[in-house]
């Protein structure tokens, strides 16, 4: 005997009588429980997102309940079809998640919005791609500083996502210059340069330029010729963001630009035991469009631009 479809409460594993507030903590505990990232089902994780998205909006709840004929059914709503889990990611080959083809396709805006319920980001900037830019830091901070450098090495690093990345993934979100509290320990203000968002996963960057030479990146501390480089917060930046952002698969990457501008310079050597899904590495630019394009290419629903995440980064950017 098959089971009875389950409602969209079920889904989310709330009452019909939940707040907004109580759908809304459910769903983030759901989804990152089914996230396929972090170990759950691809089909699951499709339910809680579908689920949400009908319940977190006041008229499509309030049309679906009506469907639902009366508050606690156990069935599924008159007229109506259960929700439909998306097909389940291949593999390649390799054992790896293969390439999901709506990576390439226009953007599916979550919430969606019409002229009676508009966006919750302003229409200006819906459609940009790329929002906020470096800080240009003034003459004497410039001077005898890294300021300068990193300031060159973050505008290489917008220039090669919105050149080899961005053109091929419409949903691609690139939220740069981003202040963030840090939600750990050591405290005080974050500075990111870069979070590039797409489906219910997030990248965050930080860039530099690098000296003449080989690097080492032991997945905790970068050396360059034996020495210790520069004081690395982005995993505290991953830590932050991922707390905030549970239902998501956050992961930082700092790319090290050549001067020269040869894009697999420099060479950064690891140990052949640092894991592929280390939450932070190391690369060259070459790396980082190649790592990037395979990262959001195998998520779940990479062409959905979840609006609300969007608007929170960019509230984050000192644009």
């Amino acid at each position: 005997m098959t089971p009875p479809a389950q409602t969209l409460y079920q889904v989310l594993g709330v009452a019909p009588s939940a707040t907004a507030e109580q759908i809304k903590t459910a769903y983030r505990r759901a989804a990152r429980d089914t996230h396929p990232d972090h170990g759950g089902s691809s089909e699951r994780f499709h339910l809680v997102s579908e689920a949400y998205q009908v319940l977190s909006n006041p008229a499509q709840r309030a049309a679906y309940d009506l469907r639902l004929g009366r508050a606690g059914s156990t069935g599924r709503p008159a007229g109506s079809s259960p929700v439909r889990p998306a097909p389940t990611h291949s593999t390649s080959p390799a054992g790896r998640p293969a390439a999901n083809p709506d990576f390439g396709r226009p953007p599916v805006f979550e919430p969606d919005f019409s002229p009676q319920h508009p966006p919750v980001i302003p229409l200006s900037l819906l459609g940009r791609q790329v929002t906020g830019q470096p800080e240009r830091p003034g003459l004497f901070k410039r001077l005898g500083s890294s300021a300068g450098s990193r300031f060159d090495a973050e505008n290489r690093t917008i220039g090669l996502l919105s050149n080899s990345l961005l053109p091929d993934y419409p949903a691609g979100r690139l939220v740069n210059n981003l202040r963030i509290p840090d939600s750990g320990p050591r405290g005080g203000t974050l500075e990111v340069g870069h979070v590039l968002l797409g489906g219910y996963r997030m990248a965050v960057v930080d860039s530099l330029m690098s000296s003449p030479g080989g690097y080492y990146w032991d997945g905790t501390v970068l050396r360059h010729r034996g020495h210790a480089v520069g004081s690395l917060r982005l995993a505290d930046a991953v830590r932050t963001l991922q707390d905030r952002f549970p239902e998501f698969n956050v992961c930082g990457w700092l790319v090290l630009h050549s001067p020269n501008n040869n894009p697999f310079e420099p060479v950064i050597d690891s140990p052949p035991d640092l894991p592929e899904s280390a939450p932070v590495d190391v690369v060259n630019p070459g790396t980082l469009a190649r790592d990037l394009r395979r990262f959001f290419s195998t998520g779940p629903a990479p062409n959905t631009v979840l609006l609300p995440v969007l608007g929170a980064l960019i509230d984050a950017s000192a644009q």
